[in-house]
Protein backbone atom coordinates (compact mmCIF):
# COMPACT_ATOMS: atom_id res chain seq x y z
CA UNK A 1 0.00 0.00 0.00
CA UNK A 2 1.22 3.23 -0.97
CA UNK A 3 -0.31 6.09 0.81
CA UNK A 4 1.81 8.80 -0.94
CA UNK A 5 -0.03 10.69 -3.97
CA UNK A 6 2.72 10.53 -6.92
CA UNK A 7 3.43 13.72 -8.40
CA UNK A 8 4.05 14.40 -11.78
CA UNK A 9 6.88 17.01 -12.87
CA UNK A 10 9.79 18.32 -10.74
CA UNK A 11 9.60 19.87 -7.07
CA UNK A 12 10.30 22.95 -6.69
CA UNK A 13 13.39 23.19 -4.39
CA UNK A 14 14.15 26.95 -3.03
CA UNK A 15 17.84 27.13 -1.94
CA UNK A 16 18.11 30.43 0.29
CA UNK A 17 21.36 29.78 1.33
CA UNK A 18 22.58 32.41 -1.20
CA UNK A 19 20.35 35.14 -0.27
CA UNK A 20 21.52 35.22 3.41
CA UNK A 21 25.26 35.42 2.03
CA UNK A 22 23.84 38.20 0.11
CA UNK A 23 22.39 40.01 3.22
CA UNK A 24 25.17 39.79 4.84
CA UNK A 25 27.56 41.19 2.75
CA UNK A 26 25.30 43.56 2.53
CA UNK A 27 25.06 44.14 6.15
CA UNK A 28 28.63 44.17 6.15
CA UNK A 29 29.17 46.75 4.08
CA UNK A 30 27.34 49.63 5.60
CA UNK A 31 28.15 48.79 8.62
CA UNK A 32 31.71 49.62 7.71
CA UNK A 33 30.68 52.33 4.94
CA UNK A 34 28.65 54.44 7.57
CA UNK A 35 30.14 57.38 9.59
CA UNK A 36 29.73 57.44 13.22
CA UNK A 37 30.27 61.12 14.81
CA UNK A 38 31.35 61.55 18.00
CA UNK A 39 28.99 63.47 19.41
CA UNK A 40 29.46 64.73 23.55
CA UNK A 41 26.47 64.83 25.82
CA UNK A 42 27.41 68.52 26.71
CA UNK A 43 24.77 70.90 24.66
CA UNK A 44 26.79 74.25 23.76
CA UNK A 45 26.33 77.19 21.47
CA UNK A 46 29.57 78.01 20.09
CA UNK A 47 30.31 81.55 19.05
CA UNK A 48 30.39 82.78 15.65
CA UNK A 49 34.12 83.29 14.08
CA UNK A 50 34.57 84.16 10.33
CA UNK A 51 38.61 82.34 10.55
CA UNK A 52 37.48 79.24 12.58
CA UNK A 53 39.30 76.45 11.15
CA UNK A 54 39.39 72.80 11.66
CA UNK A 55 42.16 71.92 14.63
CA UNK A 56 43.55 68.32 15.56
CA UNK A 57 41.62 66.66 18.21
CA UNK A 58 43.43 66.34 21.36
CA UNK A 59 43.25 64.04 24.30
CA UNK A 60 41.64 66.66 26.53
CA UNK A 61 38.79 68.55 25.93
CA UNK A 62 37.31 71.41 28.53
CA UNK A 63 33.78 72.53 27.96
CA UNK A 64 32.17 75.58 29.45
CA UNK A 65 28.12 75.81 29.66
CA UNK A 66 26.43 79.24 29.91
CA UNK A 67 25.51 78.15 33.64
CA UNK A 68 29.25 78.01 34.19
CA UNK A 69 29.76 74.52 35.08
CA UNK A 70 32.97 72.51 33.77
CA UNK A 71 33.04 69.54 32.22
CA UNK A 72 36.17 67.53 31.57
CA UNK A 73 36.01 64.97 28.57
CA UNK A 74 32.17 65.14 29.08
CA UNK A 75 32.09 64.36 33.16
CA UNK A 76 31.53 67.65 35.23
CA UNK A 77 34.36 68.44 37.53
CA UNK A 78 34.38 70.69 40.66
CA UNK A 79 36.36 74.01 40.90
CA UNK A 80 38.44 72.69 43.40
CA UNK A 81 39.60 70.11 41.56
CA UNK A 82 40.44 70.98 38.43
CA UNK A 83 43.35 72.22 38.53
CA UNK A 84 44.18 68.93 40.27
CA UNK A 85 42.83 66.58 37.48
CA UNK A 86 44.27 68.74 34.51
CA UNK A 87 48.06 68.64 36.03
CA UNK A 88 47.56 64.46 36.55
CA UNK A 89 46.40 64.39 32.64
CA UNK A 90 49.26 66.60 31.58
CA UNK A 91 51.52 64.05 33.41
CA UNK A 92 50.33 61.11 32.06
CA UNK A 93 49.96 62.20 28.32
CA UNK A 94 52.89 64.70 27.91
CA UNK A 95 50.70 66.46 25.34
CA UNK A 96 50.51 69.99 25.89
CA UNK A 97 47.52 70.71 23.99
CA UNK A 98 44.13 71.48 24.76
CA UNK A 99 40.81 72.76 23.47
CA UNK A 100 38.44 74.76 25.30
CA UNK A 101 34.62 75.01 24.03
CA UNK A 102 32.64 77.75 25.85
CA UNK A 103 29.37 78.36 25.07
CA UNK A 104 29.20 81.89 23.81
CA UNK A 105 26.67 83.18 26.80
CA UNK A 106 29.69 81.82 29.52
CA UNK A 107 31.03 84.46 31.50
CA UNK A 108 33.73 86.29 30.15
CA UNK A 109 35.53 86.01 33.31
CA UNK A 110 35.26 82.13 33.93
CA UNK A 111 36.93 81.95 30.37
CA UNK A 112 39.60 83.66 31.23
CA UNK A 113 40.11 81.81 34.69
CA UNK A 114 40.46 78.64 33.28
CA UNK A 115 42.41 79.61 30.08
CA UNK A 116 44.52 80.07 33.74
CA UNK A 117 43.71 77.08 35.37
CA UNK A 118 44.88 75.66 32.24
CA UNK A 119 48.68 77.05 31.90
CA UNK A 120 49.00 76.94 35.35
CA UNK A 121 48.54 72.83 34.88
CA UNK A 122 51.24 72.37 32.01
CA UNK A 123 49.32 73.13 29.27
CA UNK A 124 50.50 75.39 26.86
CA UNK A 125 48.81 75.05 23.73
CA UNK A 126 44.85 76.09 24.37
CA UNK A 127 42.54 76.19 21.37
CA UNK A 128 39.35 78.27 21.46
CA UNK A 129 36.47 76.09 19.73
CA UNK A 130 34.09 78.53 17.87
CA UNK A 131 31.69 77.61 14.63
CA UNK A 132 32.14 79.52 11.38
CA UNK A 133 30.08 82.79 10.71
CA UNK A 134 27.90 81.40 8.09
CA UNK A 135 27.76 78.00 9.55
Amino acid sequence: MNFRSSKKGRSLILNVTSLIDVMFLLLIFFMVTSTFRNQPAITLVLPRSATASDTVDTPVILFLTAEGVVYLNDAPVPDAELKGRLEELFSTSKDNRMVLRADEKANHGDVVSLIDVIKQSGFTRVSLSARLAGG
